[in-house]
């Protein structure tokens, strides 16, 4: 009988300690034409944190994923905002690829805090094929890029906005980068 008194608080204990378990936080990865390759956050990253991102595939598309490590901190760029919550998007620097082997991309990222009990099995079921439904999802509108990433039950998570200064071929849903951009608005 005393057993089953602490049987429920102890259940909904341990039930509140999976759900508040720290998930991967979106990322926004750039790749330049010379192959310098940088993430970018709202987070706060160490160089001992893992990053699971695409890359680009030979024709250009997206291809799920590589895996890397922070190599430093870049200086702060304004052409990429949270446009979600507003917060500070900090610049890390990855390593960078051979300059024949690089091509232009810009594409989705998951961010895995080193020290978490979790983030290396998770990282590792990413990398075994679990990532495209895990990975931020990634647009253009006609003047930018949009990282965007809902959670279980759709609400928005994460919404990076990197500018490009030159028109491009919008491929976003309308319908979904206005919703995100109402959240955003509420901020």
């Amino acid at each position: 009988m005393a057993f089953e008194k602490y049987l429920l608080p102890m259940a909904l204990l341990v039930s509140a300690l999976v759900a508040s378990a720290a998930q991967p936080t979106a990322g926004l990865i750039e790749v330049r034409p010379d192959g310098r390759r940088t993430v970018f956050t709202t987070e706060r990253l160490s160089r001992n944190d893992h990053i699971v991102a695409q890359h680009a595939q030979a024709q250009g598309g997206a291809k799920c994923c590589v895996s890397l490590r922070i190599t430093g901190m870049q200086r702060r760029r304004t052409d990429v905002s949270d446009e979600l919550k507003g917060r500070q998007v900090r610049a890390y620097a990855l390593p960078p690829l051979k300059t024949a082997d690089a091509v232009p991309f810009v594409g989705g990222a998951l961010v895995f805090k080193a020290g978490e009990r979790d983030s290396v099995a998770a990282e590792r079921a990413l990398l075994g094929g679990a990532a495209d439904k895990t990975i931020p999802q990634f647009c253009t509108s006609s003047e930018g890029a949009h990282l965007l990433q809902l959670g279980g039950g759709g609400e928005p998570q994460a919404h990076l906005y990197m500018h490009f200064s030159y028109d491009v071929e919008p491929t976003c849903n309308e319908a979904l980068l206005e919703r995100l951009s109402e959240a955003g608005a509420l901020k």
